[in-house]
C-alpha cells in the first residue's frame, strides 16, 4: 500500500484543489491513501472532514490550526473527538511562531497526547523551525509522534537526520528532500521513522516515489517508507 503523508486540499487565494482533483492524481500515480489537511493560508477543517466522509477508503484528515488563535485548542478538541480526524498539522512559517515556543505549542501537544495522534509540522530549513526545535518538542512529548515535513530540505538535512537519530518519536517526511539524503536517513535513522510525502498539489507523486525507490533497495524498508509507517501512525 502506498500512503502519502503530506497533501493539501481546499481553497486559498489564487488556488483551488479539491478532493476530486487529488484523487485523480492519486489514481494516475498508484497512491492508495493520502493524509490531507487545509492550506495554512485558509484553514477549513470542516471541508477536510467532508472530503474524508466522501472517500473514507482513500483520505485521512488531519486538523490544521493557527496556535495564535484563541480558539485553537477548542477547534482541535472538536476535530479529534470521536476520531473525526487522525492528526494535527502545524505551519510555523505561515503562522509566525518558533517551533519550540512551549507557551504556544504545549497545549496543542497535550491534546495530541490525549487523543494519541501524530503531529506533522513544516520543517523546511526556516529559522522558525530548525531541527533542534523539533528535537526539543519531541523530547518534551516523547509519547507524541512528531513528523518533520520536508526533513530540513537542503540546508538542514543533516541536522534533521541527527536530531531524528537521537529522538525516537521524531519522524522524517521525504517531500523536497534530495535523493542522496534518503540514503543518509535510512542509514542513521532507520526505515521505521521515514514516511513518504509529496506536498501535493505543489509536489509530484511519481517523482517522490521514483526518488525513494531509487535509493531504497530492501523490499521491507521500501514498503515501510511508502506506506507501512504512515499506516501505523494513522492507526490503520
Amino acid at each position: 500500500m502506498v500512503i502519502d503523508f503530506h497533501n493539501h486540499i481546499g481553497r486559498k487565494k489564487g488556488l483551488t484543489f479539491t478532493d476530486e482533483d487529488l484523487l485523480a492524481r492519486m489514481d494516475a500515480s498508484g497512491v492508495d491513501r493520502a493524509v490531507v489537511f487545509s492550506f495554512p493560508e485558509n484553514i477549513n477543517n470542516g471541508f477536510i472532514q467532508e472530503a474524508c466522509r466522501r472517500h473514507p477508503d482513500r483520505l485521512t484528515g488531519f486538523a490544521t490550526v493557527n496556535p495564535w488563535d484563541e480558539n485553537a485548542e477548542a477547534e482541535l478538541e472538536a476535530c479529534l473527538d470521536g476520531g473525526r480526524m487522525k492528526g494535527i498539522k502545524l505551519h510555523s512559517l505561515k503562522h509566525g511562531f518558533n517551533f519550540d515556543n512551549h507557551l504556544l505549542l504545549d497545549p496543542i501537544f497535550e491534546i495530541a497526547r490525549k487523543y494519541k495522534v501524530p503531529v506533522i509540522a513544516y520543517g523546511a530549513a526556516n529559522v522558525l523551525c530548525v531541527s533542534n526545535m523539533f528535537e526539543e518538542m519531541a523530547r518534551t512529548f516523547p509519547d507524541v509522534p512528531l513528523v518533520m515535513a520536508h526533513s530540513g530540505q537542503m540546508y538542514e538535512a543533516k541536522p534533521a537526520i541527527s536530531a531524528a537519530a537521537r529522538t525516537k518519536n521524531l519522524y522524517l517526511e521525504t517531500s523536497t528532500v534530495f535523493a542522496v539524503n534518503i540514503q543518509k536517513q535510512l542509514a542513521d535513522v532507520g526505515c521505521e521513522r521515514i514516511v513518504m510525502g509529496s506536498d501535493m498539489p505543489y509536489g509530484d507523486y511519481d517523482l517522490e516515489m521514483m526518488k525513494i525507490r531509487g535509493e531504497v533497495s530492501d523490499a521491507k524498508a521500501l514498503a515501510a517508507i511508502l506506506g507501512g509507517n504512515a499506516q501505523t501512525l494513522i492507526g490503520g
